[in-house]
């Protein structure tokens, strides 16, 4: 019987889906493994290993960890290829093996070390119980084949393997007890327990006790151990797939229906005649920037938000670059915000200019106050966003997909433990299917539609806006209209800014004094300058969960 194992593969499951992966320092594949163990008449086992590496990436060399069992211990390890001996460095139980190589690259390595004190006697047998490697290997073996031979030929040879070794031995005509894995999973302990003749090592000391009668015994209670597993899984298997198949067909109807309903209800908005004009003012531009735009607030927004302040007459431009406080009473939380970065941080309180901005978000220790003022400012425009309530709520479908959810996981770990591997992924991705809806689904509400439609066919027809439309609007609507496009796209608002500047009247003020592309260009640039990156990479040794707590893994670097 193979150990159960789909607990942990179910926790390796979610922890890729779920959570930023572990990016491996190099990429391979090992596609054959062959481990020789010749046992010694002294008791010593002389150990040869044969690994054949795949690589796609370039690559340094290869590990071995090998944790010896309490009482033994590992002597005289090496490494060639092709007769060539290659440089090893230990550290602990890790050993390192330079062999560099590249993308592409096939490599054999042959390890060669020795396992002292590996055989125990006893007064009906010498045994070799040993773990070449345990649940804290990270590599996968394509092909696996472990020989155990004993130091003469031998007829009574009793072996017995556990783990991912259980079944898979047979005697060989000398004696020798072969051991045919073929693919084992990461993760995986596989134990290797072989009895021969004590007569054989006669120069081990004989222990008082017997082994045999303890091997018969664990190969009874596996084979018990095995029998109730296929009968747990056949129970599974009748309980579990129809249960998957019922819940995730009523998950799936839920989901469908949801979703229909919220597209038809955009279509229906869709297909209604536009003619431009511009909305009423029923929220500040950044919220809107935020509801139709994007949640992530680009630095453009900045501009746009300081364009709205000006509107309201909370701010006054004095030059191209020079801005004053007027009126520090503010709707929204996130202009309080957005007044007290640019006045009380960057400037004097009363006024700032935008190259103070700039040497500001020059100095690193200004870095992370500038970002968490921003953050809070996006903050404050989603509060907004959230307090207007353009999203229907519906709890009581949320409740029943979340409840689903939770049924879906213990199916997953159910269908998991009996090795039902293809039900275990169905459930866990119908599992993350329901919880993402139970968590996210808030579809938007008429009149949200209808404003996000209103504002993307107003950003829309302003590209090619004849200077004369633009006339006709009040000044209120030039500044709301300019500034959401600002906001939403640069590139454009650059563009028709002089189209829109030459339509003014002389004595019109409606905030075109103001250069676009000097501003938000400084608000580019001090996001880009107060924006940092990090990586970092690694590997371990392994932690010896193998019989006696031994055990070791493989891997590169």
């Amino acid at each position: 019987m193979r150990s159960p194992k789909g607990i942990p593969m179910l926790l390796m499951f979610m922890f890729v889906l779920l959570i930023p992966t572990h990016t491996l320092a190099v990429d391979f594949d090992i596609t054959e493994v062959r481990i020789d163990a010749q046992l010694n008449a002294d008791g010593t086992a002389d150990i040869t290993e044969q690994f054949i590496y795949q690589f796609d990436d370039d690559f340094e060399g290869i590990t071995r960890s090998l944790i010896p069992k309490e009482g033994t211990s590992i002597d005289n390890f090496s490494a060639t290829e092709n007769g060539n001996t290659l440089r090893v460095e230990q550290e602990g139980s890790l050993y390192k093996v330079y062999r560099s190589g590249e993308d592409g690259d096939t490599v054999q390595v042959e390890l060669t070390y020795q396992i002292i004190d590996a055989v125990e006697k006893f007064e009906d047998g010498a045994e070799f119980y040993w773990p070449f490697f345990d649940n804290s290997n990270e590599s996968e073996y394509g092909d696996l084949t472990i020989t155990v031979t004993p130091p003469a030929p031998a007829v009574e040879t009793e072996a017995l393997g556990y783990g991912e070794a259980y079944n898979t031995v047979r005697i060989s005509e000398g004696g020798s007890a072969v051991f045919a894995l073929g693919q084992v999973p990461d993760g995986e302990n596989a134990d290797v327990r072989a009895i021969f003749e004590p007569e054989l090592f006669p120069g081990v000391t004989a222990q008082n006790g017997t082994v045999r009668n303890e091997l018969a015994a664990d190969r009874e209670r596996l084979e018990n151990e095995a029998i109730a597993f296929a009968q747990n899984q056949q129970t599974a298997r009748g309980l579990g797939i129809p249960a998957i198949t019922i819940l995730g067909a009523i998950l799936l109807a839920l989901v469908t229906m949801g979703w229909l309903r919220a597209s038809r209800r955009k279509r229906s908005i869709r297909q209604q005649p536009y003619e431009f004009f511009v909305p009423e003012a029923s929220m500040s531009i950044p919220a809107l920037l935020y509801f139709t735009h994007s949640s992530s607030l680009s630095p453009n927004a900045i501009s746009a938000a300081i364009m709205e302040l000006m509107r309201k007459g909370n701010i006054r431009q004095l030059s191209e670059d020079h801005f004053e406080l007027i009126n520090r009473s503010t709707e929204h939380e996130h202009e309080d915000v957005l007044m007290g970065l640019l006045f009380d941080r960057i400037g004097d309180g009363h006024e700032f200019t935008l190259e103070q901005v700039e040497v500001y978000t020059k100095q690193e220790y200004n870095h992370e106050p500038y970002n968490e003022a921003i953050a809070a400012w996006n903050t404050g425009v989603g509060n907004e966003v959230k307090s207007l309530h353009f999203y229907e709520k519906h709890p009581r479908l949320r409740w029943t997909t979340g409840i689903m959810s939770a049924a879906f996981m213990g199916l997953a770990i159910y269908t998991g433990i009996y090795e039902l591997f293809p039900w275990m992924a169905a459930s866990i991705f119908l599992a993350m299917l329901a919880f993402g809806f139970a968590l996210s689904y808030s579809p938007i509400t008429q009149r949200g539609h209808e404003l996000r439609y209103e504002w993307r066919q107003l950003k829309a027809a302003m590209e090619q806006l004849p200077a004369e439309q633009w006339e006709r609007l009040t000044v209120d609507e030039k500044q709301r209209a300019y500034a959401y496009l600002l906001g939403s796209d640069q590139k454009t608002a650059e563009r028709r800014a002089s189209v829109f500047i030459a339509a003014e009247p002389a004595n019109d003020v409606s905030g075109f004094a103001m250069n676009p592309v000097l501003m938000t260009a400084v608000f580019v640039s001090a996001s880009t300058t107060t924006s940092s990156t990090a990586s970092a990479s690694g590997g371990v040794a392994g932690t010896g969960g193998g019989v006696g707590g031994g055990g070791g893994g493989s891997g590169a670097f």
